[in-house]
């Protein structure tokens, strides 16, 4: 007996996210973003993000309707402090109306 085709399920692979950050990096820099704002939400995109890419600068999205520009020199260097100086790349926003911010968001990693 054959399973009608509209039965059938099909089950898409898992989407594994690498990261090229160690768990302290990690730690450091959400901590960091914490410290201004507690429900701020950290991505990691761009060539971090990616095993297979080379590039060594940090880029970060931070989703927050409270963090402005004081704040987020302050993370950069609370997370330089943590982690030791590092280029790295903040864009604060509240919510997905740039398109960067869009695009930062799908192709980055949750932290």
């Amino acid at each position: 007996m054959s399973i009608p085709p509209a039965l059938t399920l099909r089950c898409a692979a898992p989407t594994i996210h690498f990261m090229r950050l160690s768990d302290r990096e990690r730690n450091a820099i959400v901590s960091a973003v914490h410290v201004y704002d507690a429900h701020a939400t950290v991505f990691l995109f761009g060539s971090r993000a990616d095993d297979a890419k080379k590039g060594g600068d940090i880029d970060l999205l931070i989703r927050s309707a409270s963090l402005g520009p004081a704040e987020r020199r302050r993370i950069r260097r609370a997370i330089c402090d943590a982690i030791g100086e590092q280029k790295i790349d903040i864009i604060v926003a509240a919510d997905l109306a740039s398109p960067m911010a869009r695009l930062a968001q799908r192709s980055g990693v949750l932290l």
